[in-house]
């Protein structure tokens, strides 16, 4: 070989060396900063990780807590609610209440002005529930001129009716003794045959009120339902006030008169407010 080809040799074998180097320079700086980002996207990751997860639970524990938050007014709204129907409804009962107090006070009073007698209205204020056939208690007295003795009717469902007479008299309040107390005699007539007898208290749920002395050609006459009404004759009442209705009729051998079991045209139970009535003039005697 010629000093011409060798030297031509050379050249291309230290160009070649020489390219060879630079690329292995090229990879190697390419692969170090390759490795070089290699931790911080690891680092990124796993913060990016944590971040997130604490994004999660931060928004989760603020929404419960707004959640909680509202429930809790939403609580306090509900009771306030509640409580405001709680006030309407008793409202709503009160205007019935009154409503209906109205309509009694409204028929008393219209009572009052048809009656034929003059007659002080007054309350109950106490009886004894248990015991029907007891005195009771009205809220009228010597202040409004009530004494002894004085009768006192009622009116209920569109009737009238006896209730008793004033037992004892205070201030301004009274007791009443009823029609069915053992101690009552009133002179009564049956309303529609007109026979006469008198009506005495039974004073038990049993037998109430007990018409003796009627003659007994009667019998015949007298029907289940009839209207026993006060006859007025020497008597505390007045007159064709209705006491009760028949209920039965006895008629035994041995006796010369009639007795009839009669039922009171009051229901003594849902009695609220009486009538004390007063004497007309001339008859206080």
């Amino acid at each position: 070989m010629s000093d011409a080809a060798e030297r031509q040799l050379a050249r291309r074998r230290n160009l070649v060396f020489i390219l060879a180097l630079g690329a292995s320079l090229l990879i190697l700086l390419i692969s170090t900063n390759s490795l070089a980002g290699v931790p911080q996207r690891v680092g990124l990751s796993i913060l990016s990780f944590f971040q997130k997860g604490f994004d999660a639970v931060g928004n989760f524990a603020s929404g419960t807590l707004t959640s909680v938050s509202e429930l809790r007014d939403l609580r306090a709204r509900y009771r306030e609610l509640v409580g405001r129907m709680e006030e309407y409804q008793n409202l709503e009962r009160s205007l019935t209440d009154l409503k209906r107090e109205n309509e009694r006070l409204r028929s008393q009073l219209g009572y009052l002005d048809e009656a034929r007698y003059r007659a002080a209205s007054a309350r109950i204020i106490a009886k004894d529930p248990g015991n029907l056939y007891s005195t009771f208690v009205i809220d009228k007295g010597m202040r409004d001129g009530l004494r002894k003795n004085l009768p006192v009717v009622a009116y209920q469902d569109g009737s009238e009716g006896l209730v008793g007479r004033v037992l004892e008299v205070g201030k301004s309040s009274s007791i009443i003794s009823p029609i069915f107390d053992s101690s009552a005699h009133i002179s009564a007539r049956l309303d529609r045959t007109r026979y006469e007898g008198l009506v005495s208290g039974g004073g038990s749920p049993d037998v109430p009120l007990t018409m003796r002395y009627i003659k007994k050609r009667a019998k015949d006459e007298i029907q289940y339902g009839d209207l026993v009404v006060t006859s007025g004759f020497q008597s505390l009442y007045p007159r064709d006030v209705i006491i009760g209705r028949v209920t039965r009729i006895l008629s035994a051998d041995y006796q010369t008169s009639l007795d009839i079991d009669v039922e009171p045209v009051l229901d003594f139970a849902r009695l609220e407010y009486v009538f004390v009535v007063f004497p007309e003039a001339g008859t206080e005697d």
